[in-house]
């Protein structure tokens, strides 16, 4: 899951039926404690099977669709029009947004209080001590004793004491609900309702830790600026962290953030084992960390992370994705791509199964079926830069074969580079493979400043190590490794299938 190839995310299936309290709080990415009390309050709609005993609860996907539509209606939340760009694209200067005031719900007045006695001001100050007094014994006497049954994790009484107002802990419920859909459209309305919700209630470290899981996601899916997004990604996280250090998702939204933009691979390291200490049944963490050591070429670790996300979440088709891409990449080349297949034929709107067999197809050589899941992808993204790929690799094929292929290829990327996309590190391949390694080195220094992740392993790969000898290429590579903290990538000795090229 790299964010510069607009690979896919984790995301559920969404069925028609969804049975049990666990399977409808999963739809709406929150816990069962919140569905339980939106039925009570809100009117979710949620049914019970007659006759059966404990309980036993059914939802439809499309009438829970439907109540998420009309609560926005009922409430007037039009985030863009609410927020007014307070918070800047991202959240502006954390330091004004704590400083809001909870805004007065539309409709309401405040209300003139009565007048009271003196004599009455006294009692209630100092009812209020004494309610004040009781309280803090009775937090100091619970720590102590959580403290002593537990010592492992003292701090877990802390990160439970901030309530959210209730209208954000409802922005922040449809913020998971459209953050997990996966779209372009989905992450913006996401990043609203967070936006919302904090402003709303600006002490609410989850919703700061949903505003930078949605702004790591933004590049793959709104093809948004990889920097700027995952800046503001780390941003919102160090506030999330800062309201409250145990709470995992922060933790994990910052090690990716670290990985893909700072390729601080020690901070993200430190951070994803933070985050799977607080919540080890985390399958999106378990994922995204998968995913770094996938970039890093470590094979074995990065399987049984993935692994373990999908026994965690085995009902999410991007998850099972990428289980079966890193499969193929270190191990059952042939289980893997059988397995991709699958997963593209039952999840056709699904983007990364046609993605990861696009790149094995072309690394592998296979042209014919890098043609197929190149217009396969692009009829799912229909981005104009996908289209004209596919189009353009099809015309080449027929024209001239191999060559054509890659002449007509590094066209397409270079006219999207002109237009600014970071299409700067395939062109590079692409130019190599054409045997013009001078005229692909300008765009592999373009990657290092855009800061593409694939670098970080290319020295290792078998069609550049021979690039060592040119002084150019090893200055490049002495960039990269000054960039990775000191850090060494993995050394390959297995190459992914995904890292090589038909030489």
């Amino acid at each position: 899951m790299i964010p510069s190839a607009k690979s896919s995310g984790p995301s559920s299936i969404h069925p028609a039926t969804l049975t049990g309290w666990k399977t409808i709080a999963a739809y709406f990415g929150c816990n069962v404690r919140t569905v339980r009390r939106y039925e009570q309050q809100r009117d979710l709609p949620v049914h019970r099977v007659p006759g059966k005993k404990g309980g036993t609860v059914f939802a439809y996907a499309s009438e829970l669709d439907s109540w998420l539509e009309s609560r926005e209606k009922k409430d007037g939340l039009d985030s863009r029009k609410q927020i007014n760009g307070t918070m800047n694209g991202v959240m502006g200067p954390l330091s004004e947004l704590v400083q809001q005031p909870y805004a007065t719900p539309a409709g309401e007045q405040w209300v003139k209080q009565p007048s009271i006695h003196p004599w009455q001001t006294w009692i209630l100050f100092a009812s209020a001590l004494l309610f004040i007094f009781v309280g803090l014994v009775w937090m100091i006497e619970n720590h102590q004793t959580v403290s002593a049954s537990a010592p492992a994790k003292p701090e877990v009484l802390k990160s439970n004491l901030h309530v959210p107002a209730p209208a954000a802990e409802e922005l922040f419920l449809r913020g998971r609900y459209f953050w997990n859909l996966r779209t372009d459209d989905g992450l913006a309305r996401a990043i609203d309702s967070y936006t919302q919700a904090i402003v709303r209630d600006p002490f609410y470290a989850e919703a700061y830790a949903g505003l930078a899981e949605a702004y790591d996601l933004l590049p793959q899916f709104g093809r948004a600026d990889l920097g700027d997004s995952l800046i503001k990604a780390e941003t919102a996280a160090d506030r999330a962290i800062e309201l409250n250090r145990n709470l995992a998702p922060a933790h994990a939204a910052k090690a990716f953030a670290l990985f893909y933009w700072d390729w601080d691979v020690a901070g993200s390291d430190a951070e994803f084992r933070r985050a799977l200490k607080l919540d080890p049944s985390s399958a999106l963490t378990h994922q995204w960390y998968a995913s770094t050591l996938q970039c890093r070429g470590e094979g074995n670790e990065a399987m049984r992370q993935i692994d373990e996300a999908v026994r965690l979440m085995p009902t999410s088709a991007a998850i099972a994705a990428d289980a079966a891409y890193f499969h193929a990449d270190f191990g059952d080349f042939e289980g893997g791509v059988r397995a991709l297949k699958e997963i593209e034929r039952t999840q056709p709107t699904l983007a990364s199964p046609a993605l990861f067999l696009r790149e094995l197809d072309f690394a592998t050589g296979d042209y014919p079926g890098y043609i197929i899941e190149a217009r396969r992808y692009a009829s799912i993204t229909h981005a104009p830069d996908d289209v004209a790929l596919a189009n353009a690799i099809e015309r080449g094929w027929a024209r001239a074969g191999k060559t054509g292929l890659l002449e007509e290829r590094a066209r397409v990327l270079k006219a999207a580079f002109d237009q600014g996309a970071d299409s700067s590190f395939a062109l590079g391949q692409t130019l190599l493979l054409l045997g013009n390694p001078r005229k692909a080195l300008p765009y592999f220094r373009a990657a290092l400043d855009r800061r593409t992740i694939l670098l970080i392993t290319m020295q290792a790969c078998p069609w550049a190590r021979g690039l060592s000898h040119d002084s150019g290429y090893a200055a490049l590579f002495n960039q990269v490794h000054q960039r990775l903290h000191g850090s060494d990538p993995a050394n390959l000795l297995v190459v992914p299938v995904s890292r090589r090229l038909p030489l």
